[in-house]
C-alpha cells in the first residue's frame, strides 16, 4: 500500500513527504534494497526471557506479532523475515522465519503456516532457540502480522522451554 501522488511535480515538498513517509513505513519500492544490518545479535533465547504478549499497531513502532524483514549479513545478502517477539529499548527481538521443509521435524523449529512473511505461499516454521535483536531502524515492516492463535503457539512455546512469562 503505498501513499501516492502525480507525477506533475515530482519534487514538491509533498511528494519528498510521501516518499520519506512510505520509506518509514516500509512500503517502498526499494524495500527489496535495502542496505546490510549494521548490528545483528543473536542471543540465545532463555538469555532474554521477557514478558511475551501479542500487540501488533502499524504505528510507528515494531511491535510483538508484526512480521518484519532484515537484510542479513550473509554472502549474498539476504532478506530475511522475523515475527517480533519483544522490544529492549531500540532493538527489535524477533525469531528467524524460514520455509525449508527439513525444519518440520527440527525440535528447536516450529511450524506457522502460511502467511504474508513468504512470498511463494509454502508453509514455513520459526526458531525458537535463537532470538535476533536488530535495531528498528534497520528492520523492515510491511503492514504485516502473525494471526493471535499462531502467535499464542509461539508464545507458549517460550513460556514452556525458555521461561518467558
Amino acid at each position: 500500500m503505498f501513499l501516492r501522488r502525480s507525477k506533475r511535480h515530482p519534487s514538491s515538498a509533498l511528494d519528498q513527504g510521501l516518499a520519506l513517509l512510505n520509506e518509514r513505513l516500509g512500503s517502498s519500492p526499494r524495500d527489496r534494497t535495502r542496505k546490510i544490518a549494521s548490528r545483528l545479535l543473536v542471543k540465545p533465547t532463555a538469555k532474554v526471557a521477557r514478558s511475551i504478549y501479542y500487540a501488533p499497531d502499524m504505528d510507528g513502532q515494531a511491535e510483538p506479532g508484526e512480521i518484519v524483514w532484515v537484510t542479513v549479513p550473509s554472502d549474498p545478502p539476504q532478506e530475511r523475515s522475523l515475527v517480533v517477539i519483544g522490544r529492549e529499548h531500540h532493538d527489535v527481538l524477533g525469531l528467524l522465519i524460514s520455509p525449508r521443509e527439513k525444519h518440520r521435524h527440527e525440535d528447536h523449529w516450529l511450524g506457522i503456516g502460511s502467511g504474508e512473511w513468504e512470498d511463494t505461499g509454502d508453509p514455513c516454521w520459526v526458531r525458537l532457540d535463537k532470538t535476533l535483536m536488530v535495531p528498528e531502524t534497520e528492520v523492515h515492516r510491511r503492514g504485516t502480522y502473525i494471526p493471535p492463535r499462531r502467535f499464542e503457539r509461539i508464545a507458549n512455546r517460550l513460556r514452556d522451554r525458555f521461561d518467558w512469562v
